[in-house]
């Protein structure tokens, strides 16, 4: 076991952070539940500590931690004692729909149209709408207000309903009504008296 330097383990530190945020997706998608998920990555962080002298200066830290956390998800999870049938009552069943015809087209032509907003547009959108972040972090990440953010979000979601048309369907849709309510009418006084 080789010696650590201190700067080694700030190298260690200022990579192991930004993977932080991966590292609960991949375990969200590995254990389908979020506290077997958050003890995955603590149990992951916690081998790459105990682990970094093994480490190499240099390498991708992401895929270390990944392969790490499979390690431990296999034996964790994947253990006969973790590989019982569960039982999910029917309310909590969350079964999910295939897309229709037209979300597909509407994804596709977002696709489509995501390389036409400016780089700084693209950024906001993807950590914030994609990623899931709230404004506040996203925000931190830029190193900007979260006025700025909101803002860039905003334009950036105008531009992309305006390239692929969104705005003009929804127009024309049958569903939707445009018209005003109209003045409101008095209460009937014959109804509710008894």
């Amino acid at each position: 076991m080789s010696t650590i330097t201190a700067a080694t383990e700030r190298q260690f530190l200022a990579t192991v952070v930004p993977c932080i945020r991966d590292l609960r997706r991949l375990a969200n998608f590995l254990t389908r539940n979020p506290a077997d998920a958050d003890d995955l990555v603590q149990d992951t962080l916690f081998r790459a500590a105990r682990k970094l002298h093994l480490w190499q200066p240099g390498t991708k830290m992401m895929a270390w931690l990944v392969v790490m956390m499979r390690r431990l998800y296999l034996s964790h999870f994947i253990d006969s004692k973790h590989n019982r049938a569960k039982t999910i009552p029917i309310d909590d069943w969350d079964a999910s729909t295939p897309a229709t015809q037209m979300q597909t087209v509407e994804v596709m032509e977002v696709a489509a149209r995501w390389q036409n907003l400016s780089k700084d547009h693209r950024e906001v959108l993807d950590v914030v709408a994609v990623w899931g972040a709230s404004y506040e972090e996203a925000a931190e990440h830029f190193h900007i207000p979260t006025g700025t953010i909101r803002s860039r979000l905003a334009r950036a979601r105008i531009r992309l309903r305006d390239d692929t048309g969104a705005a003009r369907r929804a127009a024309f849709r049958p569903d939707v009504q445009l018209r005003s309510p109209g003045p409101r009418r008095p209460p009937d006084p014959s109804i509710g008296t008894g």
